[in-house]
């Protein structure tokens, strides 16, 4: 048969078939791309939505108020205000304390730093204070302390490697008490989120 001669019907439709699949299948490929960078694009929009999104929590006992993550588990039963905890982060929960004490006219943040220190180097495993300084924000100055120490699970049938926690306290002094709210996570997790405790602490009200 001579290169020039025409094909017959079936091979013309084989082409065609050929041709119409290729044209299909980039634009199935394309679709898909599109399809997956448009989820990426709206999951890292939900993830941040979900990251700075706040409930409010108010304390009328003790006449204040902050922005907390939204879903954070709320527990005002302990000797602080509120312990406000993450419901995600294993082993250790990432948490807030908000506590209040006594704080008369020869009170001084340092007695105040002093005493937690005290209360946490019998009650917590290898407490070490970091670091004590003041800081300067918002037209405020407050004292900010940084510790660490060790959780491990006093359960001795759970098998579970001690984890290092580090923390931070800010100490306010308002009239004749200091409100200390209390940042803890594990080390791994610790300055990813410093930033949504650093706006829970410019939310804060009293």
């Amino acid at each position: 048969m001579a290169d020039n001669a025409p094909l017959p019907d079936w091979e013309t439709q084989l082409e065609e078939t050929a041709s119409d699949l290729t044209r299909n299948d980039r634009f199935s490929t394309l679709l898909i791309g599109v399809a997956t960078l448009l989820a990426i694009m709206l999951g890292l929009v939900l993830q941040q939505t979900s990251v700075t999104q706040t409930w409010r929590y108010i304390s009328r006992t003790a006449g204040l108020e902050a922005n907390y993550p939204a879903g954070w588990l709320v527990d005002e039963t302990g000797t602080y205000v509120a312990r406000l905890r993450s419901p995600g982060n294993r082993p250790f929960k990432t948490q807030y304390l908000i506590t209040t004490v006594p704080a008369g006219g020869q009170t001084s943040v340092r007695n105040v730093l002093d005493s937690l220190t005290l209360q946490r180097s019998v009650s917590l495993s290898a407490y070490r204070v970091l670091s004590v300084e003041e800081v300067s924000a918002g037209g405020s100055t407050f004292t900010r302390m940084r510790f660490a120490f060790v959780d491990a699970d006093p359960n001795p049938f759970i098998q579970r490697l001690p984890v290092v926690v580090l923390g931070m306290d800010v100490v306010i002094i308002d009239g004749n008490r200091a409100i200390i709210l209390t940042y803890m996570a594990d080390q791994d997790t610790y300055d990813s989120g410093l930033a949504a405790f650093e706006r829970f602490l410019g939310s804060l009200t009293y």
